[in-house]
C-alpha cells in the first residue's frame, strides 16, 4: 500500500511471527473492541440511499432491460440488506478477534488470502472482473492516502500490544483494504451485474470510507489513554469534518493534458474506473523501472513535463496528417509482419505543422508516449493472432492510427466492452475467422477493405463514424449468414435425415424380428405381409410420431394380432375371437398399406392367401411344411460406431497424444472453426455437424457448403499430427489481446 510515498505492508512475515498478547492489554482490546462494534453500523449508512442511488440510475437508463436491471436489484438488496450487514461485521470482528489469538492468526490471514485477489496484478480475461479490481483498489488507496498516518500509528500500537517490533509483521484487520475485501466477499453471491456491484462500491467509497478515518481517530485516543505509545507522533484531529474534505478531494491528475479533448471525442467526462483501468496498463510498463526495494509498486503522481509538449488536440491533428498516408504494414527480413513506426512520423509531423514557436523540437507527452506503446502492443497481438488470416491481419492492422487516435481522447476505450471503436474492431475480427483466402470470397474482403479505409480516410475526432460503421457492417454480416446458414443447415438436415432413417430401420429391424421369432416357424404369407409391407409403415409411424406415440404401439400391436391370427386355433373360444377381429384386422391392414404405397397388386394376392391361412386356422387343421417359414433371431442390429482408435503413425509426426487427440475431437463443439492443413495448403472449415449414431463429424465452409465429413478417428488424427488447429472465437479480440499484453510485460518485467 501507498501512502505519502512510503510502502506499508501488513503481510509477508506475518506466517514467521508468532504475536502474544501483552496481559497488560486485554481490557484495552476488549475497549477497542467495543468501539469497533458501534461504528460497524455507521459503515452501513450507505445503504440509507443505496436505494435512492439505483431508482436514479434507473430511471437515467437508455433501455427498458436496463431499467429493470435496476429495479430487480434494489428488491434483491432490500431482502438480503440484513444479512449482508450481518455477515460483514462478523468478518471483520472475526479477523479482530483473531489478531489477538495466535491460535487464530494463522486461520485469519488464510482467510483474508482467500477472499484476496492474487498479487496486484490484474487479470483482463473478464472485464467484470477488472472493474471490480479496479472500484475495489480505488476505495482502499483512497482509505489508506488519506487515512494512512493514522492507519500507521495505530498498527503500531496492535505490534506494541501484541509483543512484536515491526509494523510489517501484521495484517491489520481494520485497514480499508481488508474492509473493503470483506465487502467483495459478502456481496459476490449477489446475482446482479458488475454495474450494480460498482453502484455499492461507488456508495461505500463516498460514504463509508470516511467513518473508517473516524474509527482510527478513536481507537488511537483509546489507546493513548491507555499509555500504549502516546508518543509517536500521533496528533488528534480536532474537526471530524476534515476527513470529509479529504475524502471528497480530487486524486492528482497527470499533469500531461488539461482534459480538454478536440472535436467531439471524450466530450463526457470520463470516470474514475475507465481511468484506472489505462493507468493499470501503463503502470505495468513501467513496473521493472518503478519497483521499491521492498517489491511494492510505488507510483510516482509527478511526471516532469516539457516546455514544448504537445497539447492533445496537436497530437490529434498530426495523427489525423499522417492517418491516410502512414499505417501501411511492412515486412521484416524474415517474412514476418511489422507495424510502423508511429511515434517517429508523430514526431516529424508536429515538428513540421507548429511554425509558430521558436522552438520546432517538440515532445509527447509521457500520457501519450504510454497510450502509444499499448496500443503497439495491442496490434503486434492482431498481427500475431492466428485466428485472423494473415492478409486479414495486415488489413486491420491499419486501424492502428485510428485506435491510437481513439485511446489518447478517450480512455474508456479498454475499459468498455461496447465502446464503438472497440466493438468494430471486435466484429471486423470475429467475421473473417473463417474467411479463406483460397476461396473467391470477394464479398467479405471487399467489405472489411471498404469499413477499413473509410476510417482511415473520415475518421478524425467524432466517434460516432464507428457505430455507423458497425452498424453497415453487421448488416452486411447478416445478410451473408442468411444464406450461408441456410446452406448449412440444408446440409446438416440431409445427413440428420439419413441418420433418423437408418435409426428408424433399425428399430423396426429389430422389433419385427423379436416378433416372428417368438412365434416361428409362421406362414410365409404373414412373413411377407411384415417384412416387404409393414415395416414401412412402422418405420413411417416411427419418424413422424415417435417411439412414445400411440400411433408408433397400435402399429406394433397390429402386427403382433397379425403374427396371432395366422397360428392355429384349436380351442372354441380362440377361434371365436379370430373370426371377430378379422374384419378389423384387415381393414387396417389395408388402410395402412395403402399409406405406405404398397403394390396394390401385390397387396390384393396377399390378402387372399391371408384369408386362406385363416380359414385353415378357424378349423384347427396344421399348416403344411411348405407353408411355413422359420425365421431365426438376429443379432442386435447396431449402428455403425467408428472405433475410438487411431492408426499408428510415424512418431516424427506425432504432436499430441492418442488420448488426447481423441478427447479433443470428442470434446469438439458443434461451430467451431478449425485451420487444416493438408498438402502444404491450408483451409478454415466449421464443425457444423456431429452424428449421433455414428460419431461422424460433418465441416462446411464458410459459405455453408460441405467441406469435409469425417470420422472421429479421423478427427482426432488431425489433431494428433497437428494437422488441425481450434480457431478460438470465445473472447473476443480486443480482450484476447488484453491479455496477451498484460502476458508479455508480466515476461519482460
Amino acid at each position: 500500500m501507498v501512502a505519502n510515498d512510503n510502502i506499508i505492508s501488513f503481510g509477508g512475515s506475518h506466517k514467521d511471527h508468532t504475536p502474544t498478547l501483552n496481559s497488560a492489554y486485554q481490557s484495552a482490546v476488549k475497549e477497542c473492541r467495543l468501539l469497533v462494534v458501534n461504528s460497524l453500523p455507521k459503515c452501513f449508512s450507505f445503504f440509507d440511499s443505496l436505494d435512492d442511488t439505483l431508482f436514479d440510475h434507473a430511471d437515467k437508463a437508455d433501455s427498458n432491460k436496463k431499467q429493470e436491471e435496476f429495479f430487480v436489484a434494489m428488491r434483491q438488496l432490500r431482502i438480503v440488506q440484513g444479512d449482508i450487514k450481518k455477515q460483514f461485521s462478523q468478518l471483520i470482528l472475526d479477523d479482530f478477534d483473531a489478531l489477538w489469538s495466535s491460535a487464530h492468526t494463522k486461520q485469519a490471514h488464510q482467510k483474508l488470502e482467500s477472499i484476496s485477489e492474487p498479487d496486484s496484478e490484474l487479470s483482463l480475461l473478464q472485464n467484470a472482473d477488472l472493474e471490480e479490481d479496479i472500484a475495489i483498489k480505488r476505495i482502499a488507496s483512497k482509505g489508506q492516502a488519506n487515512f494512512g498516518n493514522e492507519l500507521g500509528q495505530l498498527s503500531d500500537r496492535f505490534s506494541h500490544m501484541l509483543n512484536i517490533d515491526s509494523v510489517i509483521a501484521i495484517d491489520n484487520p481494520l485497514s480499508p483494504d481488508s474492509i473493503i475485501k470483506h465487502l467483495k466477499y459478502v456481496i459476490s453471491p449477489l446475482p446482479v451485474s458488475i454495474s450494480i456491484k460498482l453502484v455499492i462500491y461507488k456508495q461505500f467509497e463516498l460514504q463509508a470510507v470516511t467513518e473508517l478515518g473516524k474509527l482510527y481517530q478513536q481507537l488511537n485516543e483509546k489507546l493513548i489513554s491507555n499509555g500504549i505509545l502516546p508518543n509517536t507522533g500521533y496528533k488528534v484531529r480536532k474537526n471530524p469534518q476534515s476527513y470529509s474534505v479529504r475524502q471528497n478531494s480530487t486524486a492528482p491528475t497527470s499533469p500531461d493534458h488539461n482534459n480538454s479533448n478536440d472535436g467531439n471525442i471524450g466530450q463526457n467526462q470520463q470516470n474514475q474506473v475507465e481511468t484506472d483501468i489505462f493507468n493499470e496498463l501503463r503502470h505495468l510498463l513501467h513496473r521493472a523501472e518503478t519497483t521499491g526495494a521492498s517489491g511494492q509498486y510505488v507510483q510516482n503522481t509527478q511526471e516532469p513535463i516539457a516546455a514544448n509538449t504537445a497539447d492533445i488536440a496537436s497530437v490529434l491533428s498530426a495523427l489525423s496528417n499522417i492517418q491516410q498516408t502512414s499505417g501501411q504494414i511492412s515486412y521484416t527480413d524474415s517474412g514476418n509482419f511489422q507495424l510502423p513506426e508511429i511515434r517517429t512520423s508523430l514526431l516529424q509531423t508536429l515538428n513540421q505543422t507548429q511554425t509558430g514557436d521558436t522552438d520546432s523540437n517538440h515532445a509527447i507527452s509521457h500520457l501519450d508516449n504510454d497510450t502509444i506503446d499499448v496500443i503497439d502492443l495491442l496490434f503486434e497481438f492482431i498481427l500475431e493472432d492466428n485466428t485472423i488470416p494473415a492478409p486479414m491481419r495486415a488489413l486491420l492492422a491499419r486501424l492502428q492510427i485510428p485506435m491510437i487516435k481513439v485511446a489518447i481522447a478517450d480512455k474508456a476505450f479498454f475499459s468498455k466492452k461496447n465502446h464503438p471503436a472497440r466493438r468494430l474492431l471486435n466484429n471486423l475480427a470475429k467475421a473473417v475467422t473463417g474467411w479463406d483466402k483460397n476461396s473467391s470470397q470477394d464479398a467479405l474482403q471487399k467489405q472489411v477493405e471498404s469499413t477499413v479505409n473509410t476510417v482511415l480516410t473520415q475518421f478524425d475526432t467524432n466517434i460516432e463514424i464507428f457505430d455507423e460503421l458497425s452498424v453497415q457492417f453487421d448488416q452486411f454480416i447478416n445478410n451473408q449468414e442468411q444464406t450461408s446458414q441456410a446452406l448449412e443447415q440444408r446440409t446438416a438436415q440431409t445427413k440428420q435425415g439419413q441418420e433418423d432413417l437408418d435409426m428408424a430401420q433399425h428399430e423396426v429391424d429389430s422389433i419385427i424380428n423379436q416378433s416372428l421369432v417368438e412365434y416361428s416357424p409362421l406362414p410365409t404369407v404373414a412373413v411377407t405381409l411384415i417384412e416387404d409391407g409393414w415395416q414401412h409403415v412402422l418405420k413411417l409411424k416411427l419418424l413422424q410420431k415417435g417411439k412414445d406415440s400411440n400411433e408408433w404401439n397400435e402399429a406394433v400391436q397390429l402386427m403382433q394380432t397379425l403374427i396371432w391370427s395366422v397360428i392355429p386355433k384349436s380351442e372354441a373360444s380362440d377361434r371365436k375371437q379370430l373370426l371377430e377381429s378379422i374384419p378389423n384386422l384387415l381393414r387396417t391392414l389395408r388402410t395402412g398399406l395403402s399409406g405406405a404405397s404398397f403394390n396394390q397388386h401385390k397387396m390384393t394376392e396377399l390378402f387372399k392367401s391371408l384369408q386362406e391361412c385363416h380359414i385353415k386356422c378357424l378349423s384347427g387343421n396344421e399348416f403344411p411344411a411348405d407353408e411355413l417359414q422359420n425365421i431365426e433371431a438376429i443379432t442386435e442390429i447396431a449402428p455403425i460406431v467408428e472405433q475410438e482408435s487411431i492408426e499408428p503413425i510415424p512418431e516424427d509426426q506425432i504432436v499430441l497424444p492418442e488420448e488426447s487427440a481423441l478427447e479433443r475431437a470428442k470434446n469438439l463443439k458443434v461451430g467451431t472453426w478449425l485451420e487444416v492443413s493438408e498438402d502444404g495448403t491450408s483451409r478454415r472449415i466449421k464443425f457444423s455437424w456431429r452424428s449421433n449414431l455414428t460419431g461422424h463429424c460433418l465441416f462446411v465452409t464458410y459459405q455453408g457448403l460441405k467441406a469435409a465429413e469425417l470420422s472421429l478417428s479421423e478427427l482426432a488424427r488431425w489433431f494428433q499430427k497437428g494437422q488441425a488447429i481450434v480457431l478460438d472465437q470465445s473472447t473476443p479480440l480486443m480482450d484476447r489481446a488484453l491479455k496477451s499484453m498484460m502476458n508479455t510485460v508480466n515476461k519482460t518485467k
